[in-house]
């Protein structure tokens, strides 16, 4: 099973990214912020169609993401989250891909 998961940074900004493990990323943010993190939505299925949805992210909403150097990051500007799982859930359902939204507002304190 693999992941793609929205979430918030403290400052408000919607980020995206997939994992294997939700539990092991959600603590390795925690750690790098110093607070607790909730991974808003994420969503349960095969690699590949995490791997699809993250780059359909990467490539349809390239003027959202915030830049720094010349470095795109996996943070999107001008995006709420939920117009983002709005996009996500579209994507799923026109090209049929097999992901489902398996946990909401998740963080490390919640079971896996």
């Amino acid at each position: 099973m693999y992941y793609l998961y929205l979430m918030r940074s403290p400052s408000g900004r919607t980020g995206f990214g997939i994992c294997q493990d939700y539990f092991d990323r959600n603590k390795k943010y925690i750690s790098h912020i110093g607070d607790l993190v909730q991974f808003s939505y994420i969503y349960g299925g095969t690699r590949a169609h995490a791997k699809k949805v993250e780059r359909n992210i990467k490539q349809n909403l390239e003027d959202n993401r915030w830049t720094i150097d010349n470095w795109k990051t996996e943070w999107l500007d001008n995006l709420a989250i939920d117009d983002l799982k709005k996009y996500v859930d579209d994507l799923i359902e026109r090209q049929h891909i097999k992901l489902e939204l398996v946990r909401i507002d998740y963080d490390i304190t919640q079971e896996k």
